[in-house]
């Protein structure tokens, strides 16, 4: 027996499939087929009832997935323990991001984690709350940066920073003139909203300020899953306003940071969290993935 063979039979057991199992594992089939052959043949036992289609584990094959999972997760315990002394993380760190925080997020710190942790092997997944949730019931995160607060229980939620909303608008649009707006300014009927920011407008910290539920259409056109980019840029051609979280403006040219107000009375900020399974055993590569996003955010957005 031996950890590749764990790997392989816990791919199996999630693919369903010995091809896709392969791929995942990065190795031929006929090689990973002949891995678990041999670890069946070794302790006399059947661990896939190859019958079957798809593939499923034996009820025996099934708790030895479960005790594989086990194995692993304490060989990567005994890795960061050996590895402690050093002044370095060393390992893989499956990170999940929201869509939407990712292309203004990620830039600010994935090159400088790179530079000075090269054997820190870093695999992110752009993913929305609940697949987050999937994932992590799964095994297949480590991590994951959204907002606060996360939608399901159990999980370590560490805030990381707090981001400021700002409205983003037509450059012909008549709240053009206000260098500074208030949310009573606001036409809410024109409000267009990315789907990762809408459902953060209906929790309890936002319903506070006492906010009407916006719109998700323009016109007879609905965005169902649209990109921040993507209303952005209809909205420089159609019409209409947007919420955009403060970093994405760090990448606008002169011209659309024109186009970007700030908001008051309330201002509106949602936290940014990394968020961590319970008994969770690689916090010294989160926490200094967390110091290089710390490091990497403009002066503007304090933790």
């Amino acid at each position: 027996m031996n950890f590749s063979q764990l790997r392989y039979i816990i791919s199996v057991d999630k693919h369903r499939n010995f091809s896709q199992a392969a791929e995942d594992c990065g190795i031929a089939q006929s090689t990973l087929s002949r891995e678990i052959q041999r670890l069946e043949k070794e302790f006399r036992i059947m661990i896939f009832d190859r019958t079957k289609h798809p593939v499923v584990p034996t009820m025996k094959g099934a708790d030895l997935i479960e005790q594989a999972k086990k194995i692993l997760r304490e060989q990567e315990h005994f890795i960061e323990i050996a590895e402690k002394r050093k002044n370095e993380p060393v390992g893989d760190l499956r990170l999940a991001i929201l869509p939407g925080l990712a292309p203004y997020l990620l830039p600010l710190f994935t090159a400088e984690v790179a530079g000075k942790y090269p054997r820190l092997n870093l695999k992110i997944f752009e993913i929305n709350q609940k697949e987050m949730g999937e994932a992590f019931r799964n095994e297949e995160l480590d991590a994951a940066l959204t907002f606060a607060p996360f939608y399901k229980k159990g999980f370590y939620e560490d805030p990381i920073f707090e981001e400021e909303f700002v409205l983003y608008l037509n450059e012909k649009h008549p709240l053009s003139k206000q260098s500074v707006l208030k949310w009573e300014d606001i036409p809410f009927d024109e409000l267009i909203l990315q789907e990762d920011i809408r459902p953060f407008l209906l929790n309890e910290k936002a319903q506070q300020t006492g906010l009407p539920v916006p719109a998700h259409r323009i016109h007879h056109i609905a965005f169902e899953n649209g990109s921040l980019e993507t209303i952005r840029k209809v909205i420089d051609v159609t019409g209409g306003v947007t919420l955009l979280p403060r970093l994405s403006t760090l990448y606008m040219g002169a011209r659309r940071l024109r186009m970007v107000r700030k908001i008051e009375s309330p201002s509106l900020t949602r936290t940014i969290i990394m968020v961590t399974p319970r008994g969770f055993e690689k916090n010294r590569i989160i926490k200094a993935v967390k110091q290089e996003i710390l490091n990497g955010l403009p002066k503007s957005n304090p933790s």
